[in-house]
């Protein structure tokens, strides 16, 4: 299900992001969407035990996913049970999740939110996991961080300053330095459950906040 946008700061940097993103998914020259995150998907297990936990406190699962793109990630936690949301800038990118969802009969569990994430914010306490990947924006992290319920879960990666021995031309201001996920997680008296391949040119966390 697709949710209209509710008070979209309409900033020109927004207008941009979204303009530049529906371009690339109008014209297939986007990411491809309809499969999860692969390294998230690995972590199944730790997703599987959160999700019983919460089944025996006759609790559905809830999950967001941040700069969801064609939504292959909310699509799959859809699939394994969990009510999932995306948001993202990008109208087109959403209408193709939202496509994809309907026709995989995900509706129920599958919902899209599109929204400026330079402005907006998940509310406190509001899911069981949070993913974001590859979308670098740091005044985000302490809403996300808020966002997770106790025993809840955060996956995030992307990019590190190695990218640029490969992309010399990429913008350093949206890559990660080398362990900043990890000791972000670390500062917060997180649990870090496991981090991504050290030879790949990104970071990957998946950490749990404690439980009450």
């Amino acid at each position: 299900m697709l949710i209209p946008s509710e008070d979209i700061d309409q900033t020109r940097m927004a207008i941009d992001d979204r303009t530049r993103w529906n371009q690339r998914y109008r014209s297939g020259d986007a990411p491809r969407g309809d499969r999860p995150n692969r390294w998230f998907a690995a972590q199944h297990a730790a997703l599987d035990r959160v999700a019983a936990t919460l089944a025996g406190q006759q609790r559905a699962p809830a999950a967001l996913d941040v700069a969801c793109g064609a939504g292959g990630t909310v699509l799959w936690l859809a699939q394994r049970g969990w009510h999932a949301t995306g948001v993202d800038v990008s109208d087109a990118a959403l209408a193709l999740a939202a496509q994809a969802a309907a026709e995989a009969g995900l509706t129920a569990r599958a919902h899209f939110r599109h929204a400026d994430l330079d402005a907006w914010r998940p509310a406190p306490d509001s899911f069981d996991c949070i993913t974001c990947f590859f979308f670098l924006e740091r005044r985000l992290w302490p809403a996300l961080r808020a966002a997770v319920r106790p025993g809840g879960l955060l996956a995030m990666q992307t990019y590190t300053t190695r990218w640029l021995t490969t992309r010399p031309e990429s913008n350093p201001a949206f890559l990660l330095a080398p362990g900043e996920l990890a000791t972000l997680v670390a500062g917060w008296g997180w649990t870090l459950l496991t981090t991504g391949d050290p030879d790949h040119p990104s970071e990957a966390v998946l950490a749990q906040r404690p439980a009450d």
